[in-house]
C-alpha cells in the first residue's frame, strides 16, 4: 500500500513506497485509493489480504464486518500500518482498511470550489473517499464471506473524527449499521470553520500563481502539485489539524456536537466512544522532554497560552497539582495536570457529551483505556494495537488486556453489543469478555475502564473533572483559537 502524508519530514504530501514501512518518497500523486481485506478462511483459521482487485471464494457463513479509518491528524496515516488479520483469523470477522485522500488533496475548502460539486460542497473529498470505500465495501463484500448488512465502522484520532463526520453524512448512512470512536469522538479539531479553511484555499491560491486568475479553480487544475503541498504547513487553529474537514453547510452542515444535540445525526446506531488515560500528553507543548520537566511556572505558562489569561486561576483549582506524588514517574506532578487538561478537551468530554446525546433510543458505550503501555502511560494511540492484536511482545497483562478488547470490539461488530457474539459465526474459537460493559445512559453513566484489571466506574458528565468547565465556555473554545505565538483573545470572565 502507498501512503500520503503531509507533515514535514514525512515526505511532505509525496506518496510513499508500495511496501508497508517504507519511509522511500515516490512524488505527488493522489492515486491511493484502495484498501485491505482481511477475512478468515472458510475453516476460520487463517485470515486473507486483499485488494480492491481480488475476490476470494465465497465462504457459507455472512460475517460482521469491521471498517477502519486510520489516524493521522488528516494529512498522514494509511492502511499499511493496520494489520487485521488476528481480528479476522481468531474473531470471525471480515476487516476492511481503507485509505483516503489526505492533506490538500483531501480537504481543500474554499467558496469557489463549490462549483466542482453537484451538490455545492467545497469539497472534504477525503470523506468522499470514506463514502465511496463503504459503498465498495457494500457491493463486494459479501464476496470474502462480508455481511454488507452489518458493516461497523471504527477509527481512531482523525479516523474517529471521520467516524463522527460520517454520522452526519446522510449519504454514508447506507453503507454502515455501527460505529466506534477511538480518541477523537466529536473533537474541536476535527472540522474546520470555512473562514479558515477559506485562508488555507487563499495560500494555495498565492503558491500555485492562480490568485490573480479569471477561473481560479480552473487555474488549481492545471497547476503543479509542488504548489499545493507546500502552500499550506501552518496551523489555522489553536492544536488543530492543518487541513480538516470543512464545515460548508452542505455535506458538512454544522460540528458533529451541535448536529447530535440536534438529532441530526444517524439514527438507530450503536455508538462506542472512549479515550486513553494520558491522551492529550502528547500534545502538551514542549512534548516529549515537558513530561518530566514541566514546572509550576509552566503549568501557569500552558493554562495561560492555551486558555488565556483570565482563565489560569480557575483552570488551576480545576487541574489541581497532586500534593504527595503517587503517580507515575514519566510524569512530573505539573505536568500531569497540563496532560489531564488536554486530554478533557481535546477527548474524553466530547466523547462524554456526545454520548449523553445520542443516548436515547439507541446502545452506545463508553470506556476509558488505562492499561499502562509507553513506559507507566495510556498514551494516544496506545490502544490500538490491543484492538489488533498486534502488540509485540506484550505481557501476560497485556495480552490479556488485548483479547478483551478485541472480544468487546468484534461482539460490538457482529450484535451492537460488546458482550454479546449473538452465535456468529468464528464465535467457537472466543472467550467470553472478562467483565459486563453497560450501557450508558443518565442515571448509571457507565464507564468501563479498560486495564488488566478492568472496572465499570459512574462517571457523570456533569462532573467529570473539566467538563463543567469546559461544557461552560464550550461556544469560544470549540470555534478556532489563534495558533500558537498568538495570544488568546480576552475574554469577559
Amino acid at each position: 500500500m502507498g501512503s500520503y502524508a503531509g507533515l514535514a519530514g514525512e515526505c511532505q504530501g509525496y506518496t510513499r513506497a508500495g511496501q508497508a514501512g517504507s519511509e522511500a518518497c515516490r512524488g505527488y500523486s493522489e492515486d491511493c485509493l484502495n484498501l485491505n481485506v482481511y477475512a478468515p478462511s472458510s475453516s476460520s483459521t487463517t485470515a486473507t489480504s486483499s485488494g480492491t482487485g481480488s475476490s476470494p471464494q465465497r465462504p457459507h457463513a455472512k460475517r460482521a464486518v469491521m471498517v477502519w479509518i486510520h489516524g493521522g491528524c488528516f494529512v498522514s496515516g494509511s492502511a499499511a500500518g493496520y494489520n487485521g488479520t488476528q481480528l479476522a483469523k481468531t474473531h470471525g470477522v471480515v476487516v476492511v482498511v481503507i485509505q483516503y485522500r489526505l492533506g490538500v488533496f483531501g480537504f481543500l475548502g474554499g467558496e469557489e470550489l463549490r462549483e466542482r460539486d453537484p451538490e455545492g460542497s467545497t469539497g472534504n473529498w477525503g470523506l468522499l473517499d470514506n463514502v465511496a470505500a463503504l459503498k465498495w465495501v457494500h457491493s463486494n463484500i459479501a464476496a470474502f464471506g462480508g455481511d454488507p448488512d452489518n458493516v461497523m465502522i471504527f477509527g481512531e484520532s482523525s479516523g474517529a473524527g471521520s467516524v463522527s463526520q460520517l454520522l452526519g453524512i446522510e449519504a454514508a448512512w447506507p453503507y454502515f449499521h455501527k460505529a466506534v470512536m477511538e480518541s477523537g469522538t466529536a473533537a474541536f479539531w476535527t472540522y474546520l470553520p470555512l473562514e479558515n479553511a477559506q485562508q488555507s484555499y487563499t495560500a494555495v491560491l498565492a503558491s500555485t500563481g492562480c490568485a490573480s486568475a479569471l477561473d481560479k479553480v480552473d487555474c488549481l487544475l492545471g497547476a503543479g502539485s509542488n504548489g499545493f503541498t507546500s502552500a499550506v504547513t501552518s496551523v489555522p487553529c489553536r492544536d488543530g489539524c492543518t487541513w480538516a474537514p470543512t464545515i460548508d453547510g452542505v455535506l458538512i452542515p454544522d460540528k458533529t456536537l451541535s448536529l447530535g444535540q440536534q438529532g441530526y445525526l444517524r439514527p438507530n446506531t450503536p455508538m462506542i466512544s472512549g479515550f486513553n488515560l494520558n491522551d492529550g500528553a502528547m500534545f502538551v507543548p514542549g512534548y516529549p522532554a515537558v513530561l518530566k520537566t514541566m514546572s509550576a511556572a509552566g503549568l501557569q505558562t500552558y493554562f495561560s497560552d492555551r486558555f488565556g489569561e483570565e482563565r489560569v486561576a480557575e483552570l488551576s483549582t480545576t487541574f489541581p497539582v497532586p500534593g504527595a506524588w503517587p503517580g507515575s514517574a514519566d510524569l512530573s506532578p505539573y505536568c500531569y495536570s497540563a496532560q489531564q487538561c488536554e486530554t478533557d478537551f481535546s477527548y474524553a468530554c466530547t466523547a462524554l457529551w456526545l454520548t449523553a446525546a445520542e443516548a436515547a433510543g439507541q446502545a452506545t458505550y463508553v470506556y476509558l483505556f488505562s492499561e499502562p503501555t509507553t513506559g507507566d502511560l495510556a498514551l494516544h494511540g496506545d490502544e490500538i494495537k490491543y484492538v489488533f492484536g498486534t502488540l509485540k511482545e506484550p505481557s501476560a497483562s497485556q495480552t490479556a488486556v488485548s483479547e478483551a478488547m478485541m472480544t468487546y470490539w468484534t461482539n460490538f461488530a457482529k450484535t451492537g453489543n460488546p458482550n454479546d457474539d449473538g452465535g456468529a459465526a468464528g464465535s467457537s474459537s472466543r472467550r467470553a469478555p472478562p467483565l459486563e460493559w453497560p450501557v450508558w445512559d443518565a442515571k448509571s453513566a457507565a464507564v468501563l475502564n479498560i486495564t488488566s484489571s478492568p472496572i465499570v466506574r459512574s462517571v457523570p458528565v456533569a462532573s467529570y473533572v473539566g467538563c463543567p468547565f469546559f461544557q461552560q465556555h464550550w461556544a469560544f473554545y470549540s470555534g478556532c483559537l489563534p495558533p500558537p505565538g498568538r495570544a488568546v483573545e480576552k475574554m469577559a470572565v
